[in-house]
């Protein structure tokens, strides 16, 4: 059995030789198809970028430089607060000390901008939504579209209501399946409602609701 190259972070502690932890893991056993081990495999790649991404910035901190960063915030918020209850001191700085001043001002002027900016709206576990600015043209921040299109493909079925429409979602279901985008069990689960559908599509007239008066 040939397997696929890792995508360069390399074995972890408690993830298999493939690099794969206990969920993907049993994904990879279940997989039948091409496609879906290249699914999987796209999962743990999205997976393993978050976490080296997260480790780069817990180290980031500990850095010289991640150090300065965040006095440099600390001193930006005081002095925003302090400017917001002193208004007359930006004058002052202006006058005396017109670099820094400039450069305050270019800074909150981005970070303005960036808070304005529109938000991933992935929905995290917690149930709020992340806070990221998102791609443009897109709904979610890069890290989170990366994920997004790690998901399982899904397929749009036509309208049921008639022969024709049942017709053509038998021909996309068997497509779906011969590309590897159904597994066994959810092909099963559509042939099933798929052959109730032919069973009432006779039966069964769609109407519009009346209003009744009272």
């Amino acid at each position: 059995m040939s397997y696929e190259p890792m995508d360069g972070f390399g074995v972890r502690q408690g993830e298999s030789p493939l690099g794969f932890i206990a969920e993907e893991k049993e994904l990879w056993r279940k997989a039948e198809t091409s496609a879906e081990r290249e699914q999987v495999l796209r999962l743990r790649n999205a997976r393993r970028l978050r976490e080296h991404k997260e480790r780069e910035a817990r180290q980031w901190r500990q850095t010289q430089a991640g150090q300065l960063l965040k006095q440099l915030g600390e001193a930006f918020e005081a002095y925003r607060a302090y400017v917001a209850q002193d208004p007359e001191a930006e004058g002052k700085a202006l006058e005396f000390d017109e670099a820094n001043q400039k450069l305050f001002n270019k800074m909150k002027s981005t970070m303005e901008r960036a808070h304005a900016a529109a938000r991933c709206r992935y929905l995290k576990a917690n149930g709020g939504t992340c806070r990221a600015p998102r791609v443009r043209g897109e709904k979610y921040c890069h890290m989170h579209l990366m994920m997004e299109e790690a998901r399982p493909e899904k397929i749009k079925l036509p309208n049921l209501a008639d022969a024709n429409g049942i017709h053509a979602a038998i021909a996309k279901g068997a497509q779906a399946v011969v590309d590897g985008k159904l597994d066994q069990k959810q092909a099963a689960i559509l042939g099933y409602y798929l052959q109730l559908a032919v069973t009432n599509v006779g039966r069964v007239k769609f109407e519009e609701e009346r209003m009744v008066e009272g």
